[in-house]
Order: structure tokens, then C-alpha cells, then sequence
């Protein structure tokens, strides 16, 4: 039939010939002896395009607001997809009354990004606005946008929005960000405003009027039968802006959009509806050719695709970050899944760190494990905060040596400022992070993975920062896989009252193998689930190989004896004070001594606060801190001692233990149990901890029993020379590699079970008698608990006696 006033106007318009499928202008056909009667209404200036489907309950109201334009010269052209309600019927009705309404219908449903489509090309006026079924426009919307194109000839006109929350109210976060934020652009400043490279990509078409022959350029980029189901519009304007030469806008709001209606708000409750949000990728997608295709005429080519990609991954950050926030939790694990059938892990991550870094706080909990035995390896980046000369650095670059002498590329990487670049070891190279904010930092960590086409990370930072995991994800990202190496018991956090144990437990999926110090630590993470666990000792100290090559021959002390201790001066796991109370305890059984603690300041102990206490509990002559002392002067210290003493109450790897044996020096300490260097170690005497007096007694008993203390000093060398044994480039090359032998990632024991279980109860009523245990209720303790709960069941079940124990962990622990 022909349309009253539209010349040009097909009862059947075809999407595209031969395509197979077509479109039927409806609504007035029955009267057609009526309309011919009427007058030829005057050529509209604004075509107002609703594609609609399933809109029965709300389009009535839609088209009220369409019809009660101040702009009398409009057109309503009412597109159907295919309804399977009673939509198409209240347009029909419409029309009746109103001439200016049109209804075409989709005889198939063909998605709204066609349903524009279809609108645009009958479209009779030069300016198009678009109205959604389940929406409404201000009544002087036509006039005001349109009068607004006309007088400064823009192709687009911006104007605010009131967004509608589902419970009524208005004014909310999300439409603040919908409003303009550009008085006027021109040229290649259009797409450049309107899409900023790192920037959330808006693409709703409802925010502006369109110059309609930019709209059907934009459309005649794309094939004819394009259908998106999810975010149709964003693939639509980001072409138009493109293409459009000018846009200018108003800041009155113009447009009600009711958030929760048709395809936005919903939860994620099935599988189907995360396709359906994550197809909203796809559709970014889809115009990947035009862009590339519109590249070769644009004015600023560099820009366009810049600024695609980045709309793209935002669209990317955008689905991961919904799936998030609006999946169930019975759904979320599949949601995450299907994401990553659709984009990159790289897309992914990188899209979630630069528009939506609190995604990342999620997905590093849902990601899965990957084995470092899938590829080669030729370059490791070692991370670390600062670099220095001592504790996690000494180590780091031990290994970078041995990687190095091993043949792989090392780069070194410090995430804060302060290191001492004199520390950097030769051959490796060195980057110091300068980022602050951590999606800042994040990218920077990118681009630190790709410029020294890194393949493995091994990041010394595990136990010490939160934002590990995210690094991790990073890594993955650029195609690096990172392994965690951790510098302390695995009981570490539950002394200092955080929640990093729990932390690790849960992202543990994001390390391709985690490092520990000790078989008992393997057993405490393998029991909680992270089976990619391993333990690997520290390497020697420069002091320690130097000892290595020399005889020692030590006498015993006569009627005096000299000790010895050095670290950093530390109280909180180094115990500093109680050397204090083990020479009060030397006192009291009048034996002749002197112990000289070595060792520079640190947060919580100065060398004249220590002297201080000592003079104090009234053994200042006999327990003297004399700051730090290196290279010659230190090993002539270490040299003039008769025994080494160690106080401290938890240890990763203790070196300074191998070091005092290698000079020949027997050991006393409070029983660190875990330690390796402790594992059949006769040159030690260990003590239970805290236990000052039966430290003293047994040095004490060594002074009076010359023979006693030669046959420990000959068992230090001996296990100095253990604790030397290992080939270190062999044992770091299979742990890169993903292979570490058996004998480093042995399986739990009940034996184990039961000693992690007594360590546990041991270290969290040390950080309640601290205080530094939380609040039971601020949801730590539970975790703590939570994290013994396997050890102990497994424990329980074939040791039954030990309930006595368990129960009295549960009651420190929780209360009860």
C-alpha cells in the first residue's frame, strides 16, 4: 500500500534482496477509504524510531510522550520484531487515532539494532530521534533538539536523561554519567569526545538526534542482516560518531529511561542470561571490519582504531564486571567460564584493570590453574617491593645468579621506590615501578611483562601484599605465569592477625606453583587445597659459602663462655628481648658470659633502647647491642663467639643459623620445628619457646662438658655443609620449568596433621596474648579456623585422643 504523505513509502521494504526475510508496513491498511479522504499532512522535521517487542504493558505510555510533542511535524514509526503479545495491536490503535504513528513489522524477530535499521530507512524526516517501548520523551523534546541541529547544522545533539531506578527515584550515579559532557565538537574531535581512548564507552542512542543520512551511512558499513541482541546501539553510534562532522548539545533532560525495564538490570540466575550478557561483546565485535574498513578514508586513522579498541574492551570489562555484580553464586563459576569462550584471558584481565578494577577482586577467586610445564622458558622476571643488600633481596639475588648462570634472561623488578641500585646483580636487568593507582600500576606491570617478553614471574611479595593475585592475573595476561615464593612459616599470618593466609588459599589457582620453605608448610597447603606446592631452601649467604672452605676447629669454653647473635634488632618475630631474659637467666645460675647482639635498628627496637632494658633487668655489662657490623668484622665477631643464641619465635629460613654453624659454632634456640635446617641437626639444641631458663641451663651444662660442646660444634659443620649440598641451578631450572622433583613436594602425613594443628593453637594464642588477634566477630577468626578445620578433621579421624586439643583451638579461636 501507499502511505498518505510519503510518496516514497513500500508496503514491503526489503531488508536486503534474496536475504529471506522482509518487512510489512501495517496499521491503517483496513481504512485505506478513510486515509485517502484526509489531507496530506505536511512533511515531518523529526522521524521518532521505536523498535518494540513484547512491549504491551508499557508502549502505550511510550507513545503518549511521542504524540504529545510541542513539534506538531514528527513522524512515529513504530518498528515490531515479532511480538508474540498484543504490541503491535495498541500500535495499530494508535495509528487510528493518530495519522503521524506508522507500524512496520518484522515477520521474524530480527533484533533491535535491524528493527533501527528498518526505522532509519523509512524514516521521512532529516532527523531522527529514537524511543525505546518501555520509555518516555519530554514533551519539547523534537523541538528543542531539533531546533538546536538546525541552528548549528550538527549532525548530533546531545541532551540529558533522567534515568528511573526501579523503585522510582532519580538522580542516581548511573545517570549523572548519561548526561552531556561536551558543549560542542568538531570534526575528528566528535569521535574523540565522544568515545576518550581509556574511558567507559556510552553508546546509548536515546542521549541524541540524528542527522538521518549519517545514520544510513553508519548502517551501510554493516552487512543488511546483522542482528545483536545485546547492546545494539553502542556498534551503531560509535560509527555514527565516526562519520558525523559536528555535534553540539543542551543540557535539558529529554528523555525518562526506566532502568530495570527490557534487557537491563536483571540478575544472572542461568547460563542462558550470561550469553545473553555476554553477547553484548560480539556486538562490538561485529564492526571490527567496518572500522577497519572506514580506517582507509577516515581523516585520523590512528584515532579510529585507538579508539575502537578501547570502546571494545571497555564493552569487555563491562560483561565481566555484570557477570560479577549480577550473577548467583550457583551461576558465577559458568558465567566466567562462557566469558572466556568469547574474549582473551588478556582482553579480560586488562579490561577489568583499566575500566573496572574491582572486577579483579573477583575473578582473581574464579580463575583456573595453569601449568607452567605447557611451554618454554628464557625469561623470568623476579619481583620484589625494594631491593637491598639482605633478608628477601639476599635471596632474590642468589637466584637471579643462578638463573642467570643457568642461561635465561632476568629482569628484576622493584614496586616501590628506595632500592639500592648497587644491589641489582650483574647481567640482570632492572625496573623500578613508578605507577600509583593500582590500575595504573597494573598496566605498568603489563608493559614491564611485554617489553622484556617475560615467560615467568616469581613474585617475592606473596606474604607482604594483598594485590598479589591481581599481579598474577596480570602476568597471565601477558602470557606469563607466576610463581609465589613465600619467606616465612605458613602460620606467619595467624601470629600477626591478618587474613594473607586465607588470601593465598583462595587465589591460589592464580600461581602456577606456590614455594615454601619447609616440607610442613607443603603439607599445611596441599591439606587446604593448593596441590601445586613445593618447598625449595633458601640459597647460601656470601657468608655462608665463604665459611664453606675453611677448616674450623673450635675449643671449648672454660669457665666463661662468649654468645652471640645477629639480625635485624626486631621483637615481634625475632623476640630480641628475650635475649635479655636468657642472660637474666645466665645470672641466676652465676655462670661468667657475655652475649653481643649484632644487628642494626629496626621499626620497634633501637640498639640504645635494647641496651637500655638490658641495664634495666641489671645485665647490661654481660648483654650488649652493638649495632650492625659487616664483611670482616662481622665474621671476626662471629669468630670470637663460643655458641650461637636465637630467640625468635617464627622463621621462614633462618640462614643465620647455617652461618653460625659453618664458623663451627654450636646452636641454642627456642624450637622452630618446621625450619629444614633444623631436620637432624645435632649441632642444635633447641628449647621450647619462650622458655628462657631451660635455654640457660643447657648452655650452662655445654660450658661444664668440654666434650658436649666439640661434638656439637662438629655437627654444625656438618650441617653447614647440608645445608650447601643442594644444586641450586638445577632445583630453580625445575621449578620455572614446572618440574620439581618428588622429594620437594611430598604429600601430607598424619604426623604432619597433627603437629600443624598444635602449631596453630600455638600461634593464635600467641596473637590473642599480644594483642593482635581480631575481633572474633570481624569474620578473621573464622577464616583462621576454617583454614585448621581439614588439618584437624584429618587429624581426629585416625588420632582420636587429640579431641582435647582440637577443642581447646576451637575455644581460643572462636570463643565457644
Amino acid at each position: 500500500m501507499q502511505i498518505p504523505g510519503v510518496d516514497s513509502a513500500p508496503s514491503v521494504l526489503p531488508a536486503t534482496p534474496g536475504r529471506g526475510f522482509a518487512v510489512t508496513e501495517r496499521g491503517l491498511a483496513e481504512r485505506t477509504d478513510r486515509i485517502e479522504s484526509r489531507p496530506m499532512k505536511p512533511a515531518p522535521l523529526v522521524s521518532i524510531v521505536m523498535p518494540v517487542f513484547n512491549d504491551e504493558a508499557t508502549i502505550s505510555h511510550a507513545l503518549e510522550s511521542a504524540l504529545r510533542q510541542t513539534l506538531h511535524e514528527i513522524e512515529v514509526i513504530c518498528v515490531d520484531d515479532a511480538s508474540t503479545d498484543g504490541t503491535a495491536a495498541v500500535v495499530e490503535r494508535f495509528g487510528v487515532r493518530d495519522p503521524r504513528v506508522r507500524l512496520i513489522r518484522h515477520e521474524r524477530n530480527l533484533s533491535a539494532f535491524q528493527a533501527r535499521r528498518t526505522g532509519i530507512l523509512a524514516a521521512q524526516a532529516d532527523y531522527v530521534l529514537f524511543l525505546d517501548g518501555d520509555d518516555e520523551l519530554a514533551a519539547d523534546a523534537a523541538d528543542k533538539a531539533h531546533r538546536q541541529a538546525q541552528a548549528t547544522d550538527a549532525d548530533l545533539v546531545g541532551f540529558g536523561v533522567t534515568v528511573v531506578e526501579k523503585d522510582g527515584r532519580t538522580g542516581g550515579s548511573y545517570e549523572r554519567r548519561l548526561q552531556p559532557r561536551h558543549v560542542s565538537l568538531e570534526g575528528t574531535e566528535v569521535l574523540r569526545g565522544l568515545f576518550p581512548v581509556g574511558k567507559p564507552a556510552q553508546g546509548q542512542l536515546w542521549r541524541m538526534l540524528f542527522r538521518t543520512a549519517v545514520l544510513r551511512d553508519a548502517y551501510a558499513l554493516l552487512p543488511d542482516d546483522l542482528a545483536l541482541p545485546r547492546v545494539n546501539d553502542l556498534p551503531l553510534i560509535f560509527l555514527v560518531a565516526a562519520l558525523a562532522t559536528r555535534y553540539v548539545s543542551i543540557t535539558d533532560r529529554l528523555y525518562r529511561y526506566h532502568f530495570g525495564r527490557g534487557g537491563s538490570g536483571h540478575d544472572v540466575d542461568s547460563v542462558e542470561r550470561a550469553e545473553f550478557y555476554v553477547s553484548a561483546i560480539l556486538s562490538i565485535d561485529s564492526i571490527r571490519p567496518a572500522v577497519q574498513n572506514l580506517a582507509g578514508t577516515h581523516s585520523d586513522p590512528p584515532l579510529l582504531l585507538e579508539a575502537y579498541e578501547s570502546a571494545r574492551l571497555s564493552i569487555v570489562g563491562y560483561v565481566c564486571s555484570q557477570l560479577i555484580d549480577r550473577s548467583e553464586s550457583a551461576v558465577l563459576d559458568a558465567a566466567l567460564a562462557h566469558l572466556h569462550t568469547v574474549a582473551s584471558a588478556h582482553d579480560i584481565i586488562h579490561a577489568a584493570a583499566r575500566f573496572y578494577p574491582a572486577a579483579l577482586t573477583t575473578l582473581k577467586f574464579h580463575t583456573p590453574w595453569h601449568d607452567l610445564a605447557d611451554r618454554p622458558v628464557r625469561s623470568i622476571l623476579l619481583a620484589t617491593s625494594t631491593l637491598g643488600t639482605g633478608g628477601v633481596s639476599a635471596v632474590l639475588t642468589s637466584q637471579a645468579r643462578y638463573l642467570r648462570n643457568a642461561g635465561y634472561r632476568v629482569t628484576v623488578v622493584a614496586r616501590t621506590a628506595g632500592s639500592e641500585r648497587s644491589a641489582v646483580p650483574e647481567g640482570a636487568a632492572f625496573v623500578e615501578m613508578t605507577a600509583r593507582g593500582l590500575p595504573e600500576r597494573l598496566e605498568e606491570w603489563a608493559d614491564i611483562c611485554r617489553a622484556h617478553e617475560v615467560d615467568v614471574v616469581i613474585d617475592h611479595q606473596v606474604l607482604y601484599t594483598r594485590y598479589w593475585p591481581e599481579f598474577a592475573l596480570m602476568a597471565r595476561a601477558e602470557g606469563a605465569d607466576t610463581v609465589g615464593w613465600l619467606h616465612n612459616f605458613a602460620a606467619r599470618p595467624i601470629y600477626d592477625g591478618d587474613d594473607r593466609l586465607s588470601l593465598i588459599e583462595q587465589c591460589g589457582r592464580t600461581l602456577a606453583r606456590l614455594v615454601v620453605l619447609s616440607p610442613l608448610d607443603v603439607a599445611y597447603f596441599k591439606l587446604r587445597g593448593v596441590a601445586h606446592t613445593s618447598f625449595a631452601p633458601n640459597p647460601p649467604s656470601p657468608l655462608l659459602v665463604e665459611s664453606s672452605s675453611r677448616a674450623v676447629t673450635k675449643s671449648p669454653p672454660i669457665d666463661r663462655i662468649e654468645l652471640v647473635w645477629w639480625g635485624r634488632l626486631e621483637q615481634r618475630t625475632k623476640q630480641v628481648f628475650e635475649l635479655i631474659e636468657v642472660g637474666v637467666q645466665l645470672r641466676k645460675l652465676e655462670l661468667d658470659f657475655r652475649l653481643t647482639v649484632i644487628g642494626p635498628d629496626w621499626d620497634d627496637v633501637t640498639a640504645k633502647k635494647f641496651n637500655a632494658e638490658a641495664r634495666r633487668r641489671r645485665v647490661g655489662d654481660h648483654v650488649v647491642a652493638v649495632g650492625p657490623r659487616h664483611g670482616r668484622a662481622l665474621v671476626e665477631a662471629i669468630d670470637a663467639a663460643d655458641a650461637f643464641v636465637s630467640t625468635s619465635i617464627i622463621e621462614g629460613y633462618q640462614l643465620t643459623i647455617a652461618e653460625a654453624q659453618a664458623r663451627g659454632l654450636p646452636v641454642f634456640m627456642y624450637e622452630l620445628p618446621w625450619l629444614t635446617l633444623v631436620q637432624d641437626n645435632d649441632g642444635i639444641v633447641p628449647v621450647p619457646q619462650g622458655d628462657a631458663a631451660a635455654l640457660a641451663r643447657e648452655i650452662s651444662r655445654v660450658v661444664g662438658d668440654p666434650d658436649r660442646y666439640v661434638r656439637l660444634s662438629n655437627a654444625s659443620v656438618d650441617a653447614a655443609q647440608r645445608a650447601l649440598s643442594y644444586d641450586f641451578g638445577r632445583l630453580y631450572q625445575d621449578i620455572v620449568s614446572g618440574t620439581p622433583g618428588p622429594e620437594f613436594s611430598p604429600e601430607p602425613t598424619l604426623e604432619d596433621a597433627r603437629e600443624l594443628l598444635r602449631l596453630l593453637v600455638f600461634f593464635a594464642e600467641r596473637a590473642e596474648r599480644r594483642g593482635r588477634a581480631p575481633a572474633r566477630d570481624s569474620g578473621l577468626v573464622p577464616r583462621l579456623w576454617r583454614s585448621a578445620a581439614p588439618i584437624g578433621r584429618a587429624t581426629l579421624k585416625r588420632i582420636p585422643g587429640l579431641r582435647p586439643l582440637a577443642h581447646r583451638a576451637k575455644k581460643r579461636l572462636l570463643g565457644g
